[in-house]
């Protein structure tokens, strides 16, 4: 069995599944097994509680778990980078503008695990992240999607270090 790929993380993103992992772990899953057992003992008979719910909740909290563990075991925190800090490279943040409808946006640079466009995070294996890595602050970036080309000018590179 081939051993599974390295899946990038940032430093916060790191700590925050770390923190979730422990969260899960320690006080969710617990909570749920004591009500399970409660609702048991007491018959079901408690006005509003919901055993097939509590089933559910707690079937998605041991699958959650088991996901974090993985992506935990095979997480690479990437710190640095062989691009230098004036490119365009995991972490960095990235303003970009849109050259046909004069839009811009901030997006920071993340491995897919972190990925939400909507809040500003864009998976560095997405089709734009892929077209902006190792690209350089005024460089024009087109961009052939399914709703036609698309082309964006790079207008500043930000690099955090956290």
């Amino acid at each position: 069995m081939a051993p599974e790929e390295k899946i990038l993380l940032t430093r916060t993103g790191y700590e925050k599944l770390v923190r979730e992992l422990d969260l899960l772990s320690r006080v969710e899953r617990p909570r749920l097994l004591q009500e399970i057992l409660e609702g048991a003992q007491d018959g079901l008979s408690e006005p509003g509680w919901d055993l097939q719910h509590t089933l559910a909740r707690r079937q998605w909290v041991d699958a959650r778990i088991l996901e974090l563990k993985r992506i935990l075991a095979n997480a690479e925190v990437l710190v640095g980078s062989n691009l230098p800090p004036d490119r365009v490279r995991f972490n960095s943040t990235v303003s970009i503008r849109n050259l046909a409808s004069g839009e811009e946006v901030r997006y920071r640079l993340v491995g897919p695990v972190e990925a939400d466009p909507q809040n500003g995070r864009l998976s560095i294996g997405s089709p734009l992240g892929q077209a902006l890595m190792g690209r350089l602050r005024g460089e024009r970036v087109e961009l052939h999607t399914p709703g036609g080309r698309r082309a964006y000018l790079i207008v500043d590179i930000e690099m955090d270090l956290a």
